[in-house]
């Protein structure tokens, strides 16, 4: 690898950042690591530049990309609400950076209550930014998200893809050490098959019991309960064969599933 290159993570202490962090350190890549917390850096002491810091604060965001090639990037919550301010900001402390390409993760549903969901609503606002090339990875829902409880208002037969988040970090890392795409294009990552939260449970030996709606979460529970979403269609080139075992349910529930 080009020695000059050097790939930015943001939100390494993250699930999906710290993976392709790692990811990109096994291939030998010069990398930095961002998150807000130092002491969720520290395994990359001696491995990783540290850049602790507040996303929000542009002097420490633009310092960071000073010294950067490429960029994995997400963003926190907040930043979901004005995706336009959000692009704009993020293209301004880009501009006088190295940075040539950013892996931007997203999500491959797509549009929910008939309007594009806030993943692709940020996309289409970054692929304002002139002078990258972004690669946007809509990925399935990561098998993380039964972290959140195995019992949901989703309908029982409710099917969702989803997927290992150590396979969408390998693509990520992928993209960001060979810097090998032009331009704005979407690579989707739909992972081996769609599950119900019914086989989700049972997988995980359990029994599953649907819950109510609240007012905190009908919002985001019944438009898919309802049929009123668009998931990316699955094709050949969308589903994964690989044969890692580490790419598997049964692999999250034995080693990730506490």
């Amino acid at each position: 690898m080009n020695e000059q290159k050097y790939v930015l993570v943001l939100g390494a202490s993250g699930n999906i950042g710290g993976k392709i962090a790692q990811e990109l350190l096994s291939k030998g890549a010069t990398v930095g690591v961002v998150g807000r917390d130092f002491s969720r850096l520290k395994k990359f002491e001696g491995k990783a530049d540290i850049w602790a810091g507040d996303f929000m604060d542009d002097a420490f965001l633009e310092k960071a990309f000073n010294k950067a090639t490429s960029l994995f990037l997400t963003v926190p919550d907040a930043c979901f609400s004005d995706p336009a301010a959000t692009a704009l900001r993020l293209g301004k402390l880009l501009k006088g950076s190295k940075i040539t390409h950013i892996v931007n993760i997203s999500n491959s549903i797509v549009k929910k209550g008939g309007v594009a969901t806030r993943l692709v609503a940020l996309e289409q606002e970054l692929d304002k930014i002139p002078g990258v090339n972004i690669k946007h990875l809509r990925s399935a829902n990561f098998f993380e998200n039964l972290h959140w409880g195995l019992h949901t208002p989703y309908n029982p037969d409710l099917q969702l893809p989803y997927i290992s988040s150590y396979e969408v970090a390998y693509v990520a890392a992928e993209y960001l050490y060979q810097q090998n795409f032009e331009g704005k294009s979407v690579k989707v990552l739909l992972g081996s098959r769609d599950y119900s939260m019914a086989e989700l449970a049972a997988a995980a030996g359990v029994v599953y019991e649907q819950q109510p709606y609240t007012a905190e979460n009908v919002g985001f529970y019944k438009p898919f309960n309802e049929g009123d979403f668009e998931v990316e269609p699955r094709t050949a080139l969308n589903t994964s064969q690989s044969s890692d075992p580490k790419y598997t349910l049964q692999y999250f529930l034995e080693q990730d599933l506490k």
